[in-house]
């Protein structure tokens, strides 16, 4: 089991991971944990309107597949940042997943 190794911020007596202060990244991740938070509830949402599309249609949405294939990446993305897999912020501050290019 891997830990996380904490080091002294430069110049200051506060634990720092990947060189910025904890409190910076106790506030990207309230903001982020936000987002996912309606991110989740967007995708049970959007579960339940690809389920009606297909028990009309009797074939899915590919466009509401895709979407949602990048929300639950995205998703995917806010939790490893709060669980500190990861130490990039996930969007918006960084681009959004099968966005990679940043446009639009």
């Amino acid at each position: 089991m891997s830990t996380v190794k904490r080091a002294a911020y430069p110049g200051k007596d506060e634990d720092s991971i990947a060189g910025k202060p904890l409190r910076v990244r106790l506030l990207y991740a309230l903001g982020v944990g936000v987002l996912g938070y309606f991110t989740f509830n967007a995708l049970i949402l959007l579960g339940i309107v690809q389920f009606i599309y297909i028990a009309v249609n009797k074939s899915k949405n590919e466009e509401i597949s895709h979407f949602s294939r990048n929300l639950l990446s995205y998703l995917g993305e806010v939790l490893a940042f709060m669980l500190f897999l990861d130490d990039t912020p996930p969007f918006p501050f960084a681009p959004f997943p099968g966005n990679e290019s940043g446009i639009g």
